[in-house]
C-alpha cells in the first residue's frame, strides 16, 4: 500500500511519513513538497491508496489539490492534516472532498487512527467540531444509540476497561468492543479519549474521570 504525505516543511513531512511507516511492513510512503509535486507523484504512482494533505503550503495550496484531486484521482482519499482548527476551515475542506481532517496538534496514535478510518471509508472530523455549530457530518446526539450503547457510553466515561464495562453490564468482553465501535462510528472518532470528549461536549454525559486511549 501507498501513502502520500503532502507539506512544504521538510521536518513536518518527515515526521508525518515515520508516523505512518508503522502502519506495516509493507506500506510505501511517498512525499510531495507541494501540490505540484503531490499531482506528480499522483500521476506516477497510479496505485496510492491516501493522501495525507497540508492545506497552507507556498504556490498551490491545498484546496487547490483537493480540486485536482476531486476532478482527476476522484479514487484517492484525502485526509487533510493541518495546524488550523478553526471550524469553517474544517467544513470547506469536507465540502471540497476531503474524507477527513485531522488537526496537526493530534497525537501520533490519533493521526494513524485517522489514517486507518479513512482507508475504511469513513469519514473522520475532530473531537472540536462538536463544539461547533453545524459540524457537518459528526453526530454528536443521542439519536441512533441504543439504551445499551448509552449504558456502555457511560461506563466507557467513567474510565472502566472493556473487562470492566462487561463486568458491570453483565455482558460478554466482545459485546462490550461491538458497542464500543459502534459508539466510536456514531461520534466520529477513534479513541476512548475523543468518545468522552465528545460526550461531554455534547452534553450526552455529564464530567467523569477521563480513561486511556486504548
Amino acid at each position: 500500500m501507498k501513502l502520500l504525505v503532502v507539506d512544504d516543511h521538510p521536518l513536518v513531512r518527515a515526521g508525518v511519513a515515520s508516523t505512518l511507516q508503522c502502519m506495516g511492513d509493507g506500506l510505501v510512503v511517498l512525499q510531495a513538497a507541494d501540490g505540484v509535486e503531490a499531482l506528480s507523484s499522483l500521476a506516477q504512482h497510479g496505485d496510492v491508496a491516501l493522501i495525507v494533505l497540508d492545506l497552507r503550503m507556498a504556490g498551490m495550496a491545498g484546496f487547490a489539490v483537493l480540486e485536482q484531486v476531486r476532478q482527476h484521482h476522484a479514487g484517492v482519499p484525502v485526509l487533510v492534516l493541518s495546524s488550523s482548527e478553526d471550524p469553517d476551515d474544517v467544513r470547506r475542506a469536507l465540502k471540497a472532498g476531503a474524507r477527513g481532517y485531522c488537526p496537526k496538534s493530534s497525537s501520533p496514535a490519533t493521526v494513524v487512527a485517522a489514517v486507518r478510518l479513512v482507508l475504511s471509508g469513513e469519514i473522520y472530523v475532530p473531537p472540536f467540531m462538536a463544539l461547533a455549530a453545524d459540524a457537518g457530518p459528526a453526530p454528536a446526539d443521542a439519536g441512533g444509540m441504543t439504551p445499551r450503547q448509552r449504558e456502555v457510553l457511560e461506563q466507557l466515561c467513567s474510565g472502566k476497561s472493556n473487562k470492566e464495562i462487561a463486568r458491570a453490564l453483565g455482558m460478554q468482553e466482545k459485546t462490550v468492543k461491538g458497542h464500543v465501535s459502534a459508539l466510536f462510528r456514531h461520534l466520529n472518532v477513534v479513541h476512548r479519549l475523543q468518545a468522552v470528549e465528545v460526550a461531554r461536549a455534547s452534553g450526552l454525559i455529564g464530567d467523569a474521570p477521563s480513561p486511556t486511549a486504548s
